[in-house]
């Protein structure tokens, strides 16, 4: 019995050491989806998923690069990985290493910008963000082809993910790329009709400015109509935005008397910029606006704008309105 138990026990010794062999240089992935240890990895525009898969390795993410480079090659979502600050856990797995690089949370490079912001509000915020260098110089320009230098409508609203030490003026390279992507898109940059690309962006922004996305089209077709018969615009918008305010359920005599190029109540045809950036919704409605006669709209209510040919109904639908600001709806 005695001599069974000496190669016993060597064999559980060599099988011991063999496992500690095999985990420590054989198996090429970590196994845990979490760890408390975190490390900031920078991942740049432009990166491979060679590139990605060394940095995680080389600090500490993965356990080998080749894990994480497999895993990226069989996942299609690992497409969708963004340029950025991202933190992460430490000695993960592939799979979760890649979900964590997914996690937008994780990424201190991102920044977003809201449909209809304007160009001088999306200047301040890169201005003033950490995230990166310098100051907007001015000397970043629409494309040639729309025949303006100032870059109003063009700073194209989106989530951005900005590589550290990216600067300013190229995060706004970034944006009207972006823009130019949907302008394509949407097809506004072949203008509508008698109208030019540029005059189509005008129009998509104050769609955007003036309603929701389910009305962008109906309010497209009054901007039209009222062109179309030298009517006046006469929207709030415009004068917002010469007056530099915002979400004004009424403007006063007074405010709609400013002098302003941008005053559609004083100034016949298009203001001379867009009022803000569209988004593609707008864009596309600029240039497929709805079928319809109308030359009037007001929102009655939050989600109710209503569209006539009828200058009585629409003074109708004003009263109505007037009842339901008086109740508190528009709050």
């Amino acid at each position: 019995m005695r001599s069974l138990i000496k190669p016993i026990a060597i064999s559980i010794i060599l099988t011991g050491l063999f496992v500690n062999l095999h985990n420590a240089f054989f198996l090429i992935d970590y196994r845990a989806k979490e760890n408390i240890e975190k490390i900031d990895v920078v991942i740049n525009s432009g990166d491979t998923g060679l590139e990605i898969s060394r940095k995680l390795f080389e600090q500490g993410v993965v356990k080998t690069s080749k894990a994480f480079y497999r895993v990226a090659l069989n996942e299609k979502r690992s497409a969708g990985i963004s340029p950025g600050v991202h933190n992460l856990d430490r000695k993960i797995s592939a799979h979760a290493a890649l979900d964590q690089l997914l996690d937008k949370s994780r990424n201190r490079g991102i920044l977003g910008f809201a449909e209809g912001l304007r160009a001088y509000e999306i200047v301040g915020i890169l201005d003033k963000s950490n995230l990166l260098e310098g100051k907007a110089s001015g000397l970043i320009l629409p494309n040639k082809k729309y025949g303006t230098t100032n870059i109003e409508g063009f700073l194209f609203p989106a989530q951005y993910a900005f590589a550290p030490q990216t600067t300013v003026d190229e995060a706004i390279s970034q944006m009207i790329e972006r823009f130019e992507i949907s302008a394509t898109n949407s097809k506004l940059s072949e203008g509508y009709g008698e109208y030019s690309a540029y005059q189509t962006l005008i129009i998509a922004s104050i769609a955007q400015a003036e309603g929701d996305k389910q009305d962008y089209a109906k309010i497209a077709r009054v901007i039209y109509n009222r062109l179309k018969i030298d009517m006046p615009l006469q929207m709030n918008t415009t004068v917002e935005y010469a007056a530099k305010l915002r979400g004004q359920i009424r403007m006063s005599y007074k405010q709609l008397e400013i002098n302003s190029k941008y005053n559609t109540y004083l100034n016949r045809g298009l203001p001379p910029s867009p009022i803000g950036s569209p988004g593609e919704d707008a864009m596309r409605a600029a240039v497929n606006p709805e079928n319809g006669d109308w030359l009037y709209f007001i929102t009655v209510k939050p989600q109710d704008t209503r569209f006539t040919n009828s200058f009585s109904q629409f003074n109708i639908w004003a009263n109505e309105f007037r009842a339901n600001e008086k109740a508190g709806l528009f709050k």
